[in-house]
């Protein structure tokens, strides 16, 4: 009567053990301010980072804009993330390279892409 009892006890503690030990993963987005544009312009979201992909919202300058922290240089297909340390400068001077997309969170909730030399990272 009481083994099924110690059977489950046995495997509850191993998985709150299990999940103590798996990191916690970053939920958090990164703040970034849109900049370097025309002050009666808008900068484009696009689903994807093209600039012949649809155009999902727009930012005028200054406005505040949720970055997932993740950038992509479109040329040479590798990813990056600028969240990961560095100072707001050397995150925006990676991200003002040529080519370079990040991606970002509309108001509404919607993934997107932006070009990088575009959002100054708080």
């Amino acid at each position: 009567m009481y083994r099924p009892v110690r059977i489950m006890l046995a495997i509850a503690t191993a998985a709150v053990s299990m999940a103590a030990s798996v990191p916690a993963q970053a939920s958090a987005f990164t703040a970034g301010t849109i900049t370097a544009i025309s002050h009666d312009d808008a900068l484009n979201i696009r689903k994807w980072p093209s600039v012949k992909s649809q155009i999902i919202d727009a930012y005028p300058l200054n406005a505040q804009i949720s970055m997932t922290g993740r950038c992509k240089n479109i040329v040479t297909n590798v990813s990056f993330r600028i969240d990961e340390g560095g100072s707001a400068s050397w995150r925006y001077a990676q991200m003002k390279k040529a080519y370079v997309w990040c991606q970002v969170m509309t108001n509404d909730a919607e993934l997107g892409w932006a070009r990088g030399k575009y959002i100054w990272p708080e």
